[in-house]
């Protein structure tokens, strides 16, 4: 991504859709909402109880990775 810290959920919201980015994760649109004002994934994805960055890799084609989502969460 060129932009400096970039929301990559917002990212993948606008090139997936929201109700279908929410849907394809299992989760509410208004989970995915919290997910983005917060910025980062829940702490589920870093327990290894779930697999969202994953999901969102796949439905953006790659243009959100994983390894974007993470790294932005742990910050």
């Amino acid at each position: 991504m060129s932009t400096a810290n970039p929301n990559f959920i917002t990212v993948a919201i606008e090139l997936v859709g929201l109700q279908p980015l929410a849907s394809a994760c299992g989760v509410t649109y208004q989970a995915l909402r919290k997910w983005e004002k917060a910025g980062r994934l829940p702490r589920t994805e870093w327990t290894g109880e779930t697999n969202y960055s994953e999901t969102i890799e796949a439905l953006t084609g790659g243009r959100v990775t994983k390894a974007d989502l993470l790294r932005r969460s742990a910050a």
